[in-house]
């Protein structure tokens, strides 16, 4: 399973018409390189779903089209789709993961910041490959499919220059990251007729907004499984790592207890006042053990 690939420079210059932002406890995969599933991890402890789109126009105060708090309702085959209608030809629907044409740096932080590889992939080099996972929110209503379209998928934020990331574990030598992906985006460019379409059950019947292009709007869809209030305690970071969660979803016969990896946050500018950090939920992507 993986996302095709394109560089950032092969994006549409144009602004998207549609943005979709993931933060929290997701995983991002691709079983075709055409649709994009995002599970949503029911078990992570205090973490909290909220769908949400905005429509946005220059000048005036965002407008609230749709919100979705709490787990998703049961539906077939998914909790939630979002697709763009018309669909584009077939041949022109994909899932793309973009990238740079430079290499990035993991230990350094270095790279262009909107690459697609600053998010954790959990099939990568880094991690779990050459094997792939088959979490068991897959195939369940807590996932988010996105069809029928073109959706380009980048970093949208990574962590603070506060902070570096630990990996122990899994059977590898330590190593450290640095700026690592804490919420992905995937932009979408709609021709004149077009619109995208989410769809799902409010707990007593299937609804659908509809977000149809038009001159000087454009749409934001939130996608977030966090915390609803988090007061960072500094003294205690090793609290705040997060792939804890992600290994609930993951059965133990595929990554046993001593393969599995932590990723803890550290303070990364030693004797300074380090205050409150920002230490974001981080997206997950499975994205192929080849890549």
């Amino acid at each position: 399973m993986a996302f095709r690939e394109t560089l950032l420079t092969q994006m549409p210059g144009t602004p998207p018409d549609v943005s979709i932002f993931f933060h929290g406890q997701l995983l991002l995969r691709s079983e075709d390189g055409e649709i994009c599933q995002v599970g949503v991890n029911p078990l992570a402890d205090n973490h909290i779903l909220l769908v949400e789109v905005r429509i946005k126009q220059a000048g005036k105060p965002d407008l609230i089209k749709m919100r979705h708090v709490g787990p998703l309702n049961p539906r077939q085959p998914e909790g939630m789709t979002i697709e763009v209608s018309p669909a584009v030809a077939e041949a022109h629907r994909a899932a793309w993961k973009c990238v740079s044409a430079d290499p990035i740096n993991y230990e350094s932080g270095e790279g262009n910041p909107n690459d697609c590889r600053w998010l954790l992939n959990l099939e990568g080099p880094h991690f779990h490959k050459p094997q792939e996972l088959t979490p068991t929110v897959f195939g369940t209503k807590d996932v988010i499919k996105l069809q029928g379209g073109a959706y380009y998928f980048t970093t949208a934020f990574r962590s603070g220059t506060q902070l570096k990331f630990k990996r122990t574990g899994g059977g590898l030598a330590d190593q450290y990251f640095r700026g690592i992906g804490g919420a992905a985006r995937a932009s979408v460019f709609l021709e004149p007729d077009q619109s995208v379409l989410l769809r799902w059950n409010d707990g007593t019947e299937e609804r659908v907004a509809t977000l149809t292009k038009a001159a000087g709007i454009s749409y934001e869809i939130y996608i977030e499984n966090t915390p609803l209030f988090v007061q960072v305690d500094p003294d205690n970071l090793p609290s705040y790592e997060e792939l804890v969660h992600y290994y609930k979803v993951i059965p133990t016969t595929q990554v046993p207890a001593a393969g599995r990896f932590k990723m803890t946050p550290e303070p990364d500018v030693p004797d300074r006042d380090f205050g409150s950090p920002d230490i974001p939920c981080q997206v997950i992507l499975l994205d192929g053990p080849g890549t």
